[in-house]
């Protein structure tokens, strides 16, 4: 059992990244941290570990030729058995939805696992 979180250099980024340490502590499961900014060059998908990074978590990162990132984690999720994945949002305007999509809103339709989305503290309702 694996939890996975999405990671974005965002506040929304952070307290996903908080929410999957906390869930994985509760869990005993490993975290495995999937930033949606940081392409890989790597076969394995790993990327350089960042300061915030926390020991025995893997940092990966959607493969450099990866035309969409979000694709690229549902289908690392699907291959190393994930059990949740962890995504922060941001209120959007359903016009705002429309026109630009969204990240998250891909990973919830598109997992096949629970996922938990949080959002950050001050976050409009």
């Amino acid at each position: 059992m694996t939890v996975m979180v999405a990671y974005s250099h965002t506040d929304e980024g952070m307290v996903a990244l908080e929410k999957a340490r906390d869930a994985a502590d509760r869990l005993q499961a490993p975290v495995v941290v999937f930033d949606l900014e940081s392409p890989s060059k790597s076969a394995d998908r790993r990327i350089a570990l960042p300061e915030d990074a926390q020991k025995g978590e893997r940092w990966l990162g959607p493969a450099h030729t990866a035309p969409a990132p979000v694709e690229d984690l549902l289908d690392t999720a699907r291959e190393i058995d994930v059990a949740l994945i962890v995504v922060g949002i941001r209120r959007r305007s359903p016009v705002g939805k429309l026109i630009l999509g969204s990240q998250a809103q891909s990973i919830i339709l598109g997992a096949d696992v629970p996922v938990l989305s949080v959002k950050a503290s001050g976050a409009d309702a």
